[in-house]
């Protein structure tokens, strides 16, 4: 699977869930529901503890059509890592150049983060094959509206709280995907390990999003 390979299976789903808890426990809890749910994918972030080893042990058990990706990626040597630990794509908040390259030589895609037209020009630049709107929520659907206008044919991502009540205001302004954070499961559900609820919240996401033209 290549990098437009997996972009197009993001595109597809519509829904990344972006996994970023305190604890690697909590987000393990997170990523099996998500995936028991029917999602083919999930953003571990390297903000959580043992953040590679749950990229490596998801990337693992993954089945055929479900890929990991790695999250709040700054450096070079970070993406060494969770490229070996078996992410598919790599997602930073904003632009790392050099890292499209690094990416890409380990047959992944590349999403980094921008917010201006100048920023994405360099992002687009230095090889993103989806750019992340990061911090969303600073900015709201319209700016990505304009921006997408004068981007023709550049797939977005606007992640920052983006949730199921407000994405399809982003997907009319042009959004390919969305990032959902921690909105996306009850932290209540979260701490009493309650996976029947979990997975159900994902099950509820993914039939929302089912629904919205694309």
């Amino acid at each position: 699977m290549d990098a437009r390979e997996v972009v197009d299976r993001l595109v597809k789903v519509g829904v990344i869930p972006v996994i970023r808890y305190d604890s690697a426990d909590d987000g393990a809890a997170a990523v099996h529901a998500a995936l028991t749910a029917g999602f083919p994918t999930v953003e571990i972030t390297l903000t959580m503890p043992d953040a590679v080893e749950l990229i490596r042990d998801f990337a693992r058990r993954a089945e055929s059509h479900q890929v990991i990706g790695a999250g709040t990626v700054w450096n070079e040597a970070d993406c060494d890592r969770v490229l070996k630990a078996g992410a598919r794509y790599v997602v930073s908040p904003g632009l790392v150049p050099g890292l499209g390259a690094a990416v890409h030589a380990g047959k992944a895609a590349y999403l980094p983060g921008a917010l201006t037209p100048g920023e994405i020009a360099a992002a687009l630049r230095d090889g993103a094959d989806m750019v992340k709107i990061f911090p969303a929520s600073s900015v709201g659907p319209l700016h990505l509206k304009s921006v997408a206008a004068v981007f023709p044919g550049t797939r977005f991502c606007p992640t920052g709280s983006v949730s199921a009540d407000n994405m399809e205001d982003w997907f009319k302004a042009g959004a390919s995907v969305v990032g959902i954070g921690n909105t996306l499961f009850a932290a209540a559900a979260i701490r009493e390990r309650d996976h029947k609820r979990l997975v159900a919240q994902a099950r509820e996401l993914l039939d929302r999003v089912a629904l919205i033209p694309r």
